[in-house]
């Protein structure tokens, strides 16, 4: 899901002789988390940009310039034609230049970039000793519909892909359920053209970069009050966290029941033994 415009939330109330500006703002506080990160994962050697999104420049060891930048122009002109057409169909938009439409879409819709960072950070903060956490590059969340990405310190393998989804009911949360199940059962789970492992070499682990197949997909499903209410009170995170656990071992469950490829299985098995010492 791309980056949308931060949403505006209402300020909290200023306490006696505290500054109005005194207190951090959510989507600020959650914004330095995620800096936070990924200036802990560059100084790994972990190829992100500042906001913890996998880095497509970062992969010219791998890939031609010329296939990067395509890849980059690709998404640019996706997310142009994306914004276009909600501006288009906005109710108001017979009323209102383009750009002041593509605004007030931006302020309507806030939660899509937010929640992805979000969960990332959740992510990062209980799993974050034992596993890397990482956005996905814009190119693999737009092309393969993966948000963010797990990788295993210790074997390191990638073990897990998210989708992250702004509802836990309704036609719209039944329609990702069937659609990642689908995935995993048809196409063997998640690709990633920019996707990262570790490899031991000469008895020490080192980065490897380029494409990764048959990645177990999940979706991590979170109302648009919840996320608000988690921004607001960061107390909410560990419950948050804990709902996370208890729903990828049903849907792993659920993707074991229908067939699957062997080495997406080998994954599976994996990380359910990971999530069953939490």
């Amino acid at each position: 899901m791309f980056e949308s415009k931060e949403p505006q939330f209402n300020k909290p109330e200023v306490g006696p002789g505290q500054k109005p500006e005194a207190r951090e703002k959510p989507i600020d506080r959650l914004k330095g988390e995620i800096g936070e990160m990924a200036l802990g994962l560059r100084k790994e050697g972990i190829p992100v940009d500042g906001g913890g999104r996998i880095d497509i420049t970062k992969f010219g060891d791998v890939y031609s310039k010329r296939s990067i930048e395509l890849d980059g122009a690709w998404v640019k002109k996706l997310k142009t034609a994306w914004e276009t057409a909600a501006a288009a169909s906005h109710k108001m938009s017979w009323l209102y230049g383009r750009e002041q439409i593509k605004q007030k879409v931006a302020q309507e819709h806030p939660m899509g970039g937010v929640w992805e960072m979000l969960a990332t950070s959740i992510l990062h903060k209980n799993l974050g000793k034992d596993f890397i956490v990482v956005r996905a590059s814009e190119y693999d969340d737009a092309r393969y519909k993966v948000d963010s990405v797990i990788l295993d310190r210790k074997t390191g393998q990638v073990v897990c892909a998210f989708d992250e989804i702004g509802a836990t009911t309704g036609e719209r949360f039944e329609e990702k359920r069937k659609k990642v199940l689908e995935r995993n059962w048809q196409r063997g789970g998640a690709d990633l053209k920019y996707g990262i492992s570790m490899e031991e070499r000469a008895g020490k682990m080192e980065l490897k970069k380029g494409s990764v197949y048959q990645i177990p997909l999940l979706y991590l499903a979170l109302s648009e009050e919840d996320i608000r209410r988690t921004l607001q009170d960061p107390k909410q995170e560990k419950k948050v966290f804990g709902d996370f656990v208890n729903s990828a071992k049903e849907q792993i469950k659920d993707i074991k029941r229908g067939p699957i490829h062997s080495k997406l299985k080998e994954r599976l098995d994996f990380f359910e033994k990971v999530l069953g010492k939490l």
